[in-house]
């Protein structure tokens, strides 16, 4: 059977030329109410020409018409009827009578058509097919508005796509964020319609990594996790899925491809992650300080006394110097891991944020001022004191203005931007440097991951540890060429009396 098409409607005698048929019944009974639904009701309209009723005869006596013949008129026979109304062009028989069928057949003129109670039957069926079809059409209407309500009340992105991508449907939540309405996107490609959760661009086209092009090649269930950067340069990730859609041959007619937005979850998952890790490199750290720092210490011990002694040469000396500068990048080493795994002595104090900034700013500006570099610090009024450790945010606003640096070897400038949020006080640290790619983004708060020769890669993790310890939090945004932005949101200090901390050996 060929697929439905309402252009293939209409493929028979009657091309829509024919009529208005001007409609004489001869005859009453239950046929009678089934031909006037049939002659007066609006669903019959398109499928069927234009009928009207002249007039009706040959009643049974007594019999009650329905209420829609009270104003037609009716005549004892069919004879008196066709002489009353010369435009009828359309008689029904509906007595049930041979003899009066095959009278009418003898005598109407060539001009007047002829449906007798026998051919009448096929009429009936298809008024009683044409009912049914209008309860499943009503009940339909009613499961299509359920669906599509469910539909677009899924917070994901839902695109029906036909195999060439072009978009067949989708739900309220993408034409919504696209600020389209929704029938100026079908037929458009999905990537026009595809935006991020700040109205971004998803894509510029399809993309390759897109679960569509395999569901299209399997007929299967296929899934994938891309990242993409909004147009702040922060990092998202989304689940891909697309599910194949088969006509009644089986045969895959369209693929229904969603986007859902997974970047809280996978930050939930990230953390967890880290703080896995951190009980691993706590245990390995406790080993370090009792079983690698005292040989260190001795082995450094010994290469500054051999390092003032007289005996040796140019050569020796080189050598032993090498030593001594390896052990205390080691030391310095060790010394950071213990720093990052140590818990935070407590929530801290309240501290003056604004003057904080401003003294790391002048600290900068002696070694890098002279270089090119112009760090500036913008206060909003009236701001808040910040809860937590002077020194350790100070030391975290140092790492982060350093990152910034040696981010922009031609120099350039560095502001520190300073506001109330909702409930915290946020920082902004914000260059116009390389840049972070994906991959980096994402990488960026893993324990000893590092992009330079001779990091260690605890910089960033131990600013987020130091942060996250004082109630706050850390958010990365950058995109390659275009700098990076590094906030931070802190806790503002509350006007209560804090308990003091009791020591380990208090009683």
């Amino acid at each position: 059977m060929d697929d439905f098409a309402y252009e293939n409607l209409g493929i028979c005698y009657w091309n829509g030329s024919l009529g208005p048929f001007n409609v004489g019944v001869v005859g009453t009974g239950s046929m009678l109410r089934v031909l006037l639904d049939i002659i007066y009701n609006e669903a019959f309209r398109e499928f069927l020409p234009e009928m009207c009723l002249a007039a009706i005869s040959d009643t049974g006596p007594g019999e009650t018409l329905p209420e829609d013949c009270e104003t037609c008129p009716i005549y004892p026979t069919y004879r008196e009827m066709l002489d009353a109304h010369p435009e009828i062009n359309l008689v029904v028989e509906i007595t049930g009578d041979r003899g009066v069928a095959a009278r009418l057949r003898h005598e109407l003129p060539a001009s007047v058509s002829l449906i007798d109670h026998r051919e009448l039957v096929f009429l009936c069926g298809l008024h009683d097919m044409a009912v049914v079809k209008g309860h499943y059409m009503t009940s339909l209407d009613h499961q299509r508005t359920l669906i599509q309500s469910i539909i677009d009340e899924i917070r994901e992105d839902i695109f029906l796509l036909d195999k060439s991508g072009d978009i067949q449907d989708l739900n309220r939540t993408v034409w919504q964020r696209a600020g389209v309405p929704r029938k100026e996107l079908l037929g458009k490609p999905c990537w026009e319609a595809a935006r991020l959760r700040d109205g971004s661009p998803f894509c510029n086209q399809l993309d390759p990594v897109c679960p569509f092009h395999k569901t299209l090649l399997s007929g299967r269930k296929e899934e994938a996790m891309v990242t993409r950067v909004n147009g702040s340069g922060l990092l998202q990730y989304y689940r891909l899925y697309a599910y194949p859609i088969f006509d009644m041959r089986g045969q895959m007619s369209h693929i229904m491809v969603m986007h859902r937005d997974i970047t809280e979850r996978t930050q939930r998952e990230k953390y967890q992650q880290q703080q896995d890790k951190f009980a691993i490199i706590g245990e390995i750290s406790t080993y370090l300080a009792h079983e690698i720092r005292n040989p260190l210490y001795a082995v450094g011990g010994f290469a500054n006394a051999l390092l003032r002694s007289p005996k040796l040469d140019e050569q020796e000396r080189e050598k032993v110097q090498i030593i001594v500068e390896e052990t205390l990048r080691l030391d310095k080493l060790l010394t950071n891991m213990l720093n990052f795994v140590r818990p935070a002595p407590g929530p801290g104090a309240a501290v003056d944020l604004v003057a904080v900034c401003r003294d790391v700013a002048e600290l900068m500006d002696v070694g890098y001022g002279r270089q090119g570099y112009n760090i500036l610090v913008r206060p909003e009024a009236n701001l808040p004191a910040v809860q937590g450790d002077a020194d350790a945010l100070k030391q975290c606003l140092v790492n982060i203005i350093k990152n910034s640096i040696e981010a922009m070897p031609g120099g350039g400038q560095i502001v520190v931007d300073l506001t109330m949020g909702k409930s915290d006080v946020v920082v902004r640290i914000i260059d116009t440097g390389t840049g972070m790619s994906e991959t980096e983004l994402d990488r960026a708060f893993n324990p000893f991951y590092s992009t330079k020769a001779d990091g260690n890669g605890l910089g960033l993790p131990l600013i987020k540890k130091i942060i996250e310890e004082s109630g706050g939090s850390v958010t990365l945004a950058s995109r390659p060429g275009k700098g990076t932005t590094v906030t931070l949101h802190l806790q503002p200090a509350m006007d209560v009396d804090h308990p003091p901390v009791k020591a380990d050996n208090d009683t």
